[in-house]
């Protein structure tokens, strides 16, 4: 019974309650039924209220608000695919966490996952952060607020993210189960299925993957964009890398010794990952706890 009541405890600590739906949608470990999971949250200590199962009631009104909140983000990213289309190797660009499901607040940045192509993955995220910071979108310190926040990059060797989980890694499972393509949708299909082992985690999310129409329609790659991957295709680019990569792991070095409060950081030829505090290890304890009990 109570791995079925695991995604209440995991979205809890993000203020979320659940739908009967999405609690089906996210149970963990095999399918449940509905009916099996109305008798496991009744005999439980979660609540029901209208639609939702929640550990606090005040996660319902604040729920609501912060969905609406989010329709102004998905506006903000949609205004500006464009940025996408100029930089060059990119696979694909995709929303992820807070946003990809809708529970953003008044201090909620745009977290982006990003696919590059192969031997190019500093290149791409050195001209995607030169565009953002050009035109102000980037996060910085402590304004995020409807700014991008392009944390984790992989090029096309390295789509299994299971090689970047931890123990017992409930977060990476629902963190991927919900993220969204957002620019070159039709690479997701390619990504989804070098994560085959999501399968076993969330069998029902990894049959429903998280997409969004309005993100479908193509937006082709620009000039600038073919130009630059011309020019950079061959020993130049190599060069270019080289040099992208030296320069970058210098900056994120120094901004985890200076930010750093439990970081995890993966920084090698086809893995970029910054996060300053990285919060998995705390997640996965105080389910454990839960499930001890």
């Amino acid at each position: 019974m109570k791995d079925a009541l695991i995604p209440l405890i995991f979205f809890a600590q993000f203020d979320r309650p659940l739908t009967l739906r999405e609690l089906r949608r996210y149970g963990w470990g095999k399918e449940f039924d509905v009916n099996e999971l109305k008798q496991m949250v009744k005999k439980s200590d979660m609540y029901w209220s209208g639609e939702f199962c929640y550990l606090d009631e005040t996660h319902i009104y604040e729920y609501a608000r912060r969905r609406m909140l989010a329709k102004k983000f998905w506006r903000q990213v949609k205004r500006n695919r464009w940025v996408f289309a100029n930089v060059p190797f990119l696979k694909m660009v995709a929303v992820s966490n807070t946003l990809a499901y809708d529970n953003v607040h008044e201090n909620s940045d745009i977290d982006l996952f990003v696919v590059t192509r192969t031997g190019r993955v500093w290149t791409a995220r050195a001209v995607l952060l030169l565009w953002l910071n050009l035109l102000g979108l980037r996060v910085r310190s402590v304004k995020k607020y409807l700014l991008f926040s392009p944390e984790f990059f992989v090029d096309e060797t390295a789509l299994d993210l299971s090689l970047c989980a931890i123990a017992n890694d409930y977060y990476l499972a629902y963190w991927l189960s919900d993220i969204v393509p957002v620019w070159r949708t039709d690479y997701f299909e390619t990504f989804w299925s070098a994560n085959k082992w999501l399968k076993a985690k969330l069998p029902v999310a990894y049959r429903s993957p998280n997409r969004r129409t309005e993100f479908d329609r193509t937006i082709r790659p620009s000039w600038f964009s073919w130009g630059l991957e011309k020019v950079l295709a061959g020993k130049l680019g190599d060069k270019m890398e080289a040099w992208a990569k030296l320069k970058q792991q210098r900056i994120i070095e120094r901004n985890k010794q200076r930010l750093g409060v439990n970081p995890s950081v993966i920084a090698d030829e086809h893995v970029i990952k910054v996060h300053f505090n990285d919060r998995r290890a705390e997640v996965r304890e105080r389910i454990e706890e839960f499930l001890a009990k």
